[in-house]
């Protein structure tokens, strides 16, 4: 399936998106990864498109329900184990967000300094001190 908006084509190469397995039909295992996916090769071509293509907004909508649904699910258990799994996930989401940052300044495009990477070093080093007073 394609579809183009505001200069932005989207091709999706996963298989529920493209019509051969309908979501009732697929694993809800296998609809992360393809959502997953999906999302991975939306992210890239927002950053290359020219404008912001219609829907973005409530693309952005949808994204932000699913990911406060998924926080409520995974915060959900007993006992002790429910915090300790949302706050992995938090520390999973910092980590592929500083990865990211890391990955952008190190580019050939990138390396531009904004006052954030300022203030992201100076919470990195508390950070890291903070991490090994408890090791």
């Amino acid at each position: 399936m394609a579809e183009k908006s505001g200069g932005l084509t989207l091709a999706c190469s996963c298989q529920y998106f493209n019509g051969k397995f309908g979501m009732e039909n697929e694993p809800l295992a296998q609809q992360l990864v393809s959502l997953r996916k999906l999302l991975d090769e939306v992210d890239v071509r927002l950053t290359r498109a020219p404008v912001l293509p219609e829907g973005l907004e409530d693309l952005k909508r949808s994204v932000d329900t699913l990911r406060t649904n998924m926080w409520a699910v995974l915060s959900a258990g007993k006992g002790a184990q429910a915090p300790v799994r949302v706050e992995r996930l938090k520390l999973r989401r910092a980590i592929e967000g500083i990865k990211a940052v890391r990955a952008n300044l190190t580019s050939p495009a990138g390396g531009a300094l904004h006052p954030e990477h300022i203030e992201l070093q100076l919470v990195a080093r508390d950070l890291a001190e903070q991490i090994g007073k408890l090791r």
